[in-house]
């Protein structure tokens, strides 16, 4: 969340052109602080419970809450201070492929999937700042079944695809 805001992304940029390309990549992301901001954001996720995820802002995948479940637990968190762990993220919509998916040696039947697509990355610092590394090092593809709100590869939600560009 932090780096959709153009004040911190530009520190990482050489340019504002360049800020403005990275920014036309990141979806809506709304903070839920005890704010009239982070109120008009609530409002807006308890109104629209399909088209946002809450997310907590912790590491780690998963936990996210979705549709009517995101709505129950804004309208509960309503007035309380623990509702600023989490944010509201766009909820994206991924074009829908009939596809296979090989798990532990076993290929699936066919069925509807929706596929991310990413980057692997590296970044190191000496800890002090300093970065050391910075560069991406390949591509990433994640599918898993359409329907399926959470993504985990780990988990076996997902499947690394490998990539075929035409």
């Amino acid at each position: 969340m932090v780096l959709t805001q153009r004040s911190v992304l530009d520190r990482y940029t050489p340019s504002s052109a360049v800020t403005d390309k990275i920014l036309e990549l990141f979806c809506e992301t709304l903070h839920l602080n005890m704010n009239v901001e982070g109120d008009k954001n609530a409002q807006l996720g308890i109104d629209h419970p399909d088209g946002y995820v809450m997310k907590p802002q912790r590491e780690g995948g998963g936990h996210n809450i979705w549709e009517e479940e995101m709505r129950e637990k804004l309208l509960s968190l309503s007035g309380d201070p623990a509702r600023a762990q989490y944010i509201l993220m766009k909820r994206i919509t991924a074009p829908r492929r009939k596809n296979k998916i090989v798990r532990r040696g076993v290929m699936s039947e066919r069925f509807n999937t929706v596929s991310e697509f990413g980057c692997f990355s590296v970044y190191c610092t000496d800890g002090a700042g300093i970065v050391k590394q910075n560069k991406t090092v390949g591509p990433l593809i994640r599918t898993k079944v359409a329907g399926e709100n959470e993504g985990g590869v780990g988990v076996g939600i997902a499947a690394i695809d490998s990539p075929y560009f035409v």
